[in-house]
């Protein structure tokens, strides 16, 4: 099972990163400044470090100086930045401190996916993600492909509509509202057999019980659902 530090002081940079990589086989530690990261690593294994480049008391670079330097077992893992800044000799001096690459915020959750998993050492697999499970759909549909195929071009459209409907709630910060329209959701991801989008649904709804307004996970659910619907679209 792979696992994943991330290390950002904002929080809801840090969710966001979170709630992007979570899937099932992938575990995230999270850690709220570069102290905090540095023990982390320094305490349990880790396959992957992403860290902010600019954290109080330590930052990125810093961090990651203080993981090599210790006998810890995240010690020889490969190092990603994250940062705001696009300047270029702040990405040369990152990658020169013994990062692999540097990722400027916002990044997509698509786009963080795979080159998560590209970074990931060699023996370290990260499983595929299941997006549509069609024995499921199957068996909801009665054995009728006819029956599927139908629903799920409903879902697409549903999803098309869905970045509004998110947008509105938000707006209003009507927060029962969005658990409804989740939990209704939730029911047609299961009916469809499209298990990532329900996974998305309910981290949001998870951070909504939580916290405040859940605007990571949610951007990460619209991610997933924008390439379902591309994948589902007749």
């Amino acid at each position: 099972m792979p696992r994943i530090l991330v290390a950002d002081d904002n929080p809801l940079s840090l969710r966001y990163l979170v709630a992007a990589l979570a899937r099932p086989g992938v575990e995230c530690s999270e850690a709220a400044d570069g102290d905090a990261a540095v023990e982390l690593a320094s305490a349990r294994r880790h396959d992957l470090l992403l860290l902010d480049a600019r954290m109080p008391g330590c930052g990125g670079a810093e961090a990651l100086a203080r993981i090599r330097s210790r006998a810890g077992p995240s010690r020889g893992a490969p190092a990603i930045a994250t940062t705001a800044d696009d300047e270029a000799a702040t990405h040369e001096a990152l990658l020169a401190s013994g990062f692999s690459r540097v990722l400027v915020k916002p990044v997509g959750a698509d786009v963080l996916a795979g080159i998560v998993s590209r970074a990931l050492p060699p023996g370290v697999a990260e499983p595929a993600p299941t997006w549509v499970d069609d024995a499921q759909a199957l068996r909801a549909a009665g054995g009728d492909a006819t029956i599927v195929t139908a629903l799920r071009g409903l879902l697409a459209q549903e999803l098309v509509a869905l970045p509004e409907e998110l947008q509105r709630y938000a707006r209003a910060a009507d927060a029962r509202a969005l658990d409804e329209r989740l939990h209704r959701l939730d029911a047609s991801a299961g009916i469809c057999g499209v298990p990532l989008l329900r996974e998305a649904s309910t981290r949001v709804r998870a951070a909504l019980a939580a916290s405040g307004w859940p605007d990571a996970e949610i951007a990460a659910l619209l991610a997933t659902a924008h390439r379902l619907q591309r994948m589902l679209a007749p």
